[in-house]
């Protein structure tokens, strides 16, 4: 606001303001919060598949024929020896949560009282039943809370993170080293020669784990736990924790896959090996396509493998995979690496979960042999773009008017937002855009975003545009809805003052010429004012006045802050 004190009603008023603008940004934020929350529910559900195909593998590996059992001794060893190092991380990794979860609900900066966000040896799902206590309420009510968790996670200094237990550096530290003992398995067979992992394998795990300086939105860079954790609010971290969870279960179950290939990698024996049904995405767009890699879990780049579709299936992903009794078609042939590629068009599909299931066929004693396969089911999506306006929900006109822009789960440099109806349209920092709207009524944002390699539509959101609102001039307190004034105040009053009462945005105007005319024994004097300031003869003509003589202020000229004038209203006020 511009101009004088203010009075004990214009500050109730501006701080009835700031408590509906933050009511209003709490909404807004659900959200992106919810979008969060999905994530995560959606991340835990593909672990439990990614875990049920790698018990799977174990349990092919501990059950293989008896003329296998000898080749299967130190694969077997080493799948064990994988299997506890995995889960071992996972268990780390579920109490991880826990911390995190009790730091941000409790304040503790050591995550005390994690044991209450645990669901036996998992940490609860924010939105499934156990995230409830036993009076119905939600024991995680803040997942948009971000100062407590950063405080266990990174501390006060984001350029030196904490090296403290249940802090992003001891995860770090802990992925760290399960990388590295990964990568360095190493088997001696039956005949004595040592097999290691394929440099394809290796190369995805350093890919996975890759820890160095991190490239924020702006190009700056910093450390990996700053770029993950550092003032995240906590619904994010738990989804991004529950990611890095299925990447340690997905290297666990491709390194299992690939040892128990090992054991016939050169006689090509399938009769106890299971299928691979791997989606390469879990969160489909509407009208983007799904695919899937099919292959046999122990297959080799000169296998003669086919696919047979057979539609989609309801319920939960079936855990047994049966011998089929064979497909009829052409079927759909292996590539060059031995991969079937199962491919789907989601525009005809309903929103919700879809999963497929058919037969993979392979040669055996020059006979085609079959097993069914059970793709695990996949969520296809909406486009959702969330655009929040920081002040309100219009945007003015000849102003700045800042935004915050998002689609849930894709990275702000994935994204790329457009103004239609906008003078300029400047970006702020990570997420955040400047608006400022031109002559038309209306403005419209529009996003197109890249997702699984392709730019998609995410959708366009409308904005009213309006004009700065007219200022409220006041003299010596008093406005125009006043009607008298004391001749005191009005003797010291400095000049006319405008003020943009209960305005969403810190801007000024300034008076620019007004008039002023006194009313004293019947006579009418007149005064021009070419500031804010009031005429020196005009101030001393009101001290010289009387009680009952009349102030008439009109012809107010306003600059105001986008270049243009307004007239303001006038005033009408008796000394008393």
């Amino acid at each position: 606001m511009a101009g004088g004190k203010e009075t004990p009603r214009q500050k109730m008023i501006g701080m009835m303001y700031l408590v509906l603008t933050a009511l209003l940004a709490m909404n807004i934020s659900k959200d992106v919060l919810n979008a969060f929350l999905q994530i995560n529910h959606a991340q835990l559900t593909t672990c439990d598949i990614i875990q049920t195909k790698s018990m799977a593998t174990l349990e092919g590996l501990r059950n293989v024929k008896a003329e296998d059992k000898e080749k299967a001794v130190p694969y077997l060893a080493k799948a064990e020896e994988v299997e506890a190092k995995s889960m071992e991380l996972v268990k780390y990794i579920e109490q991880f949560k826990a911390h995190v979860m009790a730091a941000s609900m409790t304040g503790s900066p050591t995550g005390d009282g994690w044991e209450k966000f645990m669901n036996g040896e998992k940490a609860i799902d924010l939105i499934g039943p156990e995230a409830l206590d036993e009076g119905g309420k939600k024991k995680v009510s803040k997942p948009d809370e971000n100062q407590n968790n950063t405080t266990m996670l990174i501390g006060s200094v984001p350029q030196t993170p904490v090296q403290t237990a249940w802090s992003a550096w001891e995860l770090r530290s802990k992925l760290e080293a399960f990388a590295n003992d990964m990568k360095g398995i190493k088997v001696t067979d039956i005949t004595g020669a040592e097999q290691t992992l394929s440099e394809n394998l290796i190369s995805s795990i350093n890919t996975t784990f890759s820890f160095g300086l991190q490239k924020d939105v702006e190009g700056k860079e910093e450390s990996w736990e700053v770029n993950k954790f550092f003032h995240s609010p906590l619904a994010a971290v738990i989804a991004t924790v529950s990611k890095i969870q299925t990447d340690v279960l997905n290297t666990k179950a491709n390194i299992l896959s690939e040892l128990a290939g090992k054991i016939n990698a050169t006689d090509m024996k399938f009769t106890d090996v299971t299928v691979a049904a791997v989606p390469m995405q879990s969160y489909v767009l509407k009208g983007d396509e799904f695919k899937a890699e099919i292959y046999l879990a122990a297959y080799n780049k000169n296998s003669t493998t086919k696919i047979y579709p057979g539609g989609e299936y309801s319920g939960p992903m079936p855990t047994e995979v049966s011998i089929g009794s064979g497909a009829s078609g052409g079927g759909i042939a292996a590539g060059p690496d031995g991969k079937c590629i199962f491919t789907v068009n989601t525009g005809g599909l309903t929103l919700g979960q879809h999963g497929y299931k058919g037969q993979i066929s392979y040669l055996k004693n020059g006979k085609e042999e079959f097993l069914n396969y059970y793709i695990p089911p996949f969520t296809v999506g909406q486009p959702a773009l969330v655009v929040s306006p920081k002040q309100m929900n219009v945007f003015y006109r000849g102003l700045d008017n800042p935004v915050e822009i998002s689609v849930p789960g894709v990275s702000p440099n994935q994204m790329q937002p457009r103004c239609e109806g906008c003078e300029s349209f400047t970006k702020i920092s990570d997420g955040e855009w400047n608006v400022k709207p031109s002559a038309g009524a209306t403005a419209k944002i529009s996003v197109t975003a890249e997702i699984n390699g392709q730019q998609t539509d995410m959708g366009t959101k409308e904005f009213r545009v309006k004009p700065i609102p007219d200022p409220i001039p006041s003299f010596g307190g008093k406005r125009p809805s006043d009607q008298v004034i004391s001749k005191g105040d009005a003797g010291v009053a400095a000049g006319l003052r405008a003020a943009m009462d209960n305005f969403d945005f810190p801007v000024t105007a300034s008076i620019q010429s007004w008039m002023i005319t006194i009313s004293s024994g019947g006579k009418l004097k007149e005064y021009a004012c070419n500031s804010a300031n009031i005429n020196g003869d005009a101030s001393a003509a009101i001290k010289a006045s009387k009680t009952g003589d009349k102030i008439f202020i009109e012809n107010v000229i306003c600059k105001m802050p986008d270049g243009t004038t307004r007239k303001l209203s006038p005033i009408t006020l008796k000394l008393n």
